[in-house]
């Protein structure tokens, strides 16, 4: 018997139209629509990475005030003044601009022993009813519904009274409108 050490023969498969001769055979030497799709996906993670970054800077105060438009630094400086007129009148601040999926509260303050949800609003003409008639049924039911929420999953303790309030700002001056609405029913 003889013992004869020949590999076997190797198979190789005709070179297709994706191969290259300088690659060898077998080798895909064009990937086309996934290596496409692959470096489309690295340069969106990178695009999001780096909004992540801006979004997050070491001083957070000073972003969102140049991300907000002229409207909303108006409505920002008339809540701010909402929030000094009722703490001078004896109120403390609980929460500010709870936002949730039922609606937005702007100010939740504490009156004693009454919870007061107050949603501040600023026109500057009255042409169309000025800014407490601006308060009208659907954004009352949505102050109402955020109130509900904050009650339920927010609110460590017994349930207190609770108290809608609106203050109102326009070319009169501040306008605290106290029980302006009822709750939900």
């Amino acid at each position: 018997m003889s013992t004869d050490k020949t590999p076997p023969p190797t198979l190789t498969a005709p070179p297709s139209p994706d191969t290259s001769a300088s690659s060898g055979p077998g080798v895909l030497a064009h990937h086309g629509d996934f290596d496409t799709a692959r470096v489309a996906q690295r340069r969106a993670r990178r695009r999001r990475q780096r909004k992540v970054s801006i979004k997050r800077p070491d001083d957070t105060d000073a972003l969102p005030e140049l991300k907000r438009s002229p409207t909303q630094r108006v409505g920002d400086a008339a809540e701010n003044e909402a929030l000094r007129l009722l703490e001078r009148a004896g109120l403390v601040l609980v929460a500010r601009n709870l936002a949730c999926r039922q609606g937005e509260i702007d100010l939740i303050m504490m009156d004693r022993d009454t919870l007061v949800f107050v949603e501040v609003r600023h026109r500057a003409a009255s042409r169309f009813g000025g800014a407490a008639a601006s308060v009208g049924r659907a954004k009352q039911r949505r102050v109402q519904l955020a109130a509900q929420f904050f009650l339920v999953y927010r609110w460590k303790g017994p349930l207190p009274a609770c108290r809608f309030d609106v203050v109102a700002q326009d070319a009169q001056g501040l306008h605290w409108l106290r029980g302006a609405f009822g709750a939900v029913g």
